[in-house]
């Protein structure tokens, strides 16, 4: 092709490029930076869809970023974004200890959004998610009601420091002392992780000859436990999660979860999109704290 050739082929591409500007009112499109604190759980990865799927339609750039459920992977991510200069940065915090990265963030002007995991001490411009508390508090009562007030009780929580796992504790402990008769013959971690929990449970099951309840704070662990019960033989433990993830819902449907509660992760993290766009366009003011309503699922 010739030089002129060339010149007429630049200047068509340029036009193009003006005229999709000028198409977007502009405005160049708004960059958000997603670090979700892991792909492996189906609740965290519905969540990304949620983010990735809302970008898309809202036509906006998203870098997300999976922190491998490790606080200094998530840290070194997030100060990433910060460099890149994202316009917002979204984030499901794998532990209290991001706080300080998401004060560099703020400090760098740039507001963050966080999704299910509050993070104390932090500088957030809004919050999204359900309300840990209450689901710990009426998941509790739901369990209590299904002994009908007596029992021995497991509690597999989930990650230490998370404060999904906090809240969540911070709500069932309200109900318990209700119930004098409900015993508590274990309370230990599973990390959100259906593996880790089902070793936890192999070792409680061994230690502990009578058990009638599970209460996991998730359904991966949830999944752990059932598959330690069934490998043990016992029978008659109502084992309960949180989430509503698939194979959960169909482990119910089949009488093998006594319940599950149903998070809409999906729409949390379109939410999380909205509430950027917001933050930079000022179209629609944004609320600091958004509760997001769940569902028992007991059939």
């Amino acid at each position: 092709m010739s030089i002129r050739g060339w010149r007429i082929v630049g200047i068509a591409i340029l036009a193009i490029g003006l005229l999709a500007f000028l198409a977007s009112g502009g405005q160049a499109a708004i960059k958000i930076g997603f670090s979700v604190s892991t792909q492996v759980n189906p609740f965290y990865k519905a969540m990304a869809d949620g983010v990735r799927d809302e970008a898309k339609a809202q036509g906006m750039e998203a870098t997300i970023l999976n922190a491998e459920d490790k606080l200094e992977k998530q840290i070194a991510d997030v100060e990433d974004l910060i460099q890149k200069k994202v316009d917002v940065i979204i984030i499901n915090a794998t532990h209290d200890g991001a706080a300080a990265v998401l004060n560099k963030a703020a400090e760098a002007g740039i507001p963050v959004v966080t999704l299910q995991r509050a993070v104390p001490g932090a500088k957030v411009t809004s919050h999204i998610g359900t309300d840990n508390v209450v689901i710990g508090r009426e998941g509790a009562e739901w369990v209590a009601k299904a002994l009908g007030g007596k029992g021995n009780v497991v509690v597999i929580e989930g990650i230490p420091g998370a404060a999904s796992s906090e809240d969540r504790k911070k709500g069932s402990a309200e109900v318990w002392p209700k119930y004098p008769e409900i015993k508590f013959v274990a309370q230990q971690s599973g990390r959100y992780d259906r593996a880790v929990a089902l070793g936890v449970m192999e070792n409680i099951l061994q230690a502990q000859p009578q058990i009638d309840a599970i209460f996991c704070f998730n359904d991966e662990m949830a999944m752990g436990a059932l598959a330690a019960v069934k490998a043990s033989k016992r029978t008659g433990i109502k084992i309960t999660g949180m989430d509503a993830n698939k194979d959960a819902r169909e482990a119910v449907s089949r009488g093998e979860l006594a319940m599950t509660i149903a998070l809409p992760p999906y729409n949390i993290g379109k939410n999380g999109v909205l509430h950027a766009r917001w933050i930079k366009t000022k179209e629609q003011p944004v609320p600091p704290r958004t509760v997001m309503a769940v569902e028992f699922i007991t059939k």
